[in-house]
């Protein structure tokens, strides 16, 4: 009787300990704590500069923590900042415009006695491939003068971009990064998402390069050293890109192989491009333009052909965040300035956005921010800063009808996060957006994904480890905090 109770004891244990050890990273429930102090006690982070928080949404509690009020390089989290304080400031439903005149009298045989004018309003999304209603803006212009009749334009298609005043890109961005698709300027008038699709034939004594989209402004040139085969004294160092943006012109150098390079560059000039890809169409229309220099008095008349808006500003935060897009940011900023009938800056977008939080009781005394998208290597905040303002965020949008939550990619699931955690536990449980840079890895966002109870902020800088190694140990960490935050939920009477 004894052995069969003891056995019976025994098996208990057994399967209590499975139990206990069937959620979490080695298969073992532990805190929160314990997770982020497993994580930054690995040999592999010995000489990263490491900042993680978990905040109680509702009572603003900390949870766990490690180096939270070290002000550390953001990358691309920042544009959380941005995305919240415009969706609260601008409003979900906030569009912006870009407006069509015809400068001149529409005769009865369809000749516009003037300039057909297309006046930006700093839409990010004209001509993007990212909404599907936004690629045809010159398809739907060129339906818009033929339902007005117009069949002739006396004058000139004049593009107008000063609404955003130079220069285009935030002072504090590297010069290395302005010449692609990812660094690209951001203007009053942007189309096709600020980029160039272009492809180079690179040869011992060939030098050939068009871009997929037809345009007359872009010259390209070469300094690039082509290696022989068989030449290993010079290291192959690459290609590399230098955008010269006021003169239209990019700079190709490094010591390459003979090659056919196909890259996305970013585009110096928009608006031109939305000039040249709208003079084709007229064109392939029948619709002529004669280019003529038409004296302002002789324009008696003028009239608004079209108020192009983009989709709503709810719509391109979510796509922002989820792709991580630059430009979309930065145009978004700068939305924030205007709205303050302000000049349309950076600088003065990035005022607002500081005093914003300020008033409302987030400590923004370690916030450095140069810029609204966080492509700044001098951007910088705590951990702190994050998990606060995402809970204050959370909280006051949802007062406006926003969960701004739902606006951030899954990790495991979609977006700039769909390999952390995937296929572990914590999978479809955390919010996140990432940021990364050379030597910089950074998460924030929410937990859990349906009805958020916490803040997650995990702020990486000057690792050494490869990156693939450290999204592993992140995830690993995640699945330690959700196992930790749910035991912690199950435990908490109903």
């Amino acid at each position: 009787m004894k052995l069969k109770c003891i056995v019976l004891l025994l098996l208990g244990v057994c399967v209590s300990t499975f139990s206990i050890r069937a959620n979490g990273p080695m298969n073992e429930i532990i805190t929160p704590q314990q997770a982020i102090d497993k994580f930054v006690g690995d040999s592999a982070l010995r000489y990263a500069s490491v900042g993680v928080s978990v905040v109680s949404l509702d009572s603003m509690d900390v949870v766990a923590e490690y180096n939270p009020y070290q002000s550390q390089i953001t990358a691309s989290t920042m544009k959380t900042v941005t995305s919240a304080t415009a969706l609260k400031l601008l409003g979900k439903d906030f569009r912006f415009h870009t407006h069509v005149v015809a400068d001149g009298e529409i005769s009865k045989k369809g000749k516009l006695k003037g300039d057909l004018l297309i006046k930006g309003g700093g839409d990010p999304t004209l001509g993007s491939c990212h909404f599907q209603q936004s690629t045809g803006f010159v398809d739907s212009l060129v339906l818009i003068l033929k339902e007005y009749g117009i069949n002739e334009i006396q004058g000139d298609v004049v593009v107008d971009d000063m609404a955003y005043p130079s220069p285009y890109v935030p002072a504090s961005w590297m010069i290395e990064d302005l010449g692609y698709g990812y660094g690209t300027g951001v203007h009053a008038l942007n189309f096709a998402d600020n980029t160039l699709k272009l492809n180079v034939n690179i040869g011992h004594d060939t030098f050939e390069y068009d871009t997929d989209q037809y345009q007359s402004y872009l010259s390209v040139e070469n300094h690039c050293t082509v290696m022989s085969e068989e030449n290993d004294s010079v290291s192959i160092s690459g290609l590399g890109l230098r955008l010269d943006i006021e003169n239209d012109i990019l700079h190709l150098s490094g010591n390459v192989k003979p090659d056919k390079i196909r890259m996305t560059i970013a585009n110096p000039s928009p608006d031109q491009l939305l000039r040249d890809s709208l003079l084709f169409a007229l064109e392939m229309a029948g619709i002529e333009v004669k280019c003529k220099n038409i004296d302002k008095e002789d324009r008696v008349t003028s009239s608004r052909l079209l108020d192009y808006t983009s989709p709503a500003l709810s719509d391109i935060v979510k796509s922002l965040l989820e792709r991580s897009d630059n430009m979309y940011t930065e145009c978004v900023l700068r939305a924030i300035a205007v709205n303050a009938h302000k000049q349309a800056t950076a600088e003065n977008g990035v005022e607002i956005v500081k005093e914003f939080w300020k008033e409302r009781g987030v400590d923004v005394e370690g916030l450095f921010m140069l810029d609204g998208s966080g492509l700044s290597r001098t951007n910088k905040a705590p951990v702190s800063f994050f998990t606060h303002m995402l809970a204050v965020a959370e909280k006051e949008l949802r007062e406006d009808g926003i969960e701004f939550h739902e606006h951030f990619p899954v990790a495991g699931i979609n977006g700039t996060v769909k390999r952390v955690a995937a296929g572990t536990s914590a999978a479809g449980k955390f919010a996140l957006k990432s940021g990364s840079m050379s030597h910089v890895q950074c998460y924030v966002g929410y937990y859990p994904v349906e009805n958020p109870q916490y803040t997650v902020g995990i702020l990486i800088n000057s690792f050494t480890c490869p990156r693939s190694e450290l999204v592993k140990m992140v995830s690993d960490m995640l699945v330690g905090i959700d196992s930790g935050l749910s035991q912690d939920k199950s435990q908490k009477p109903e």
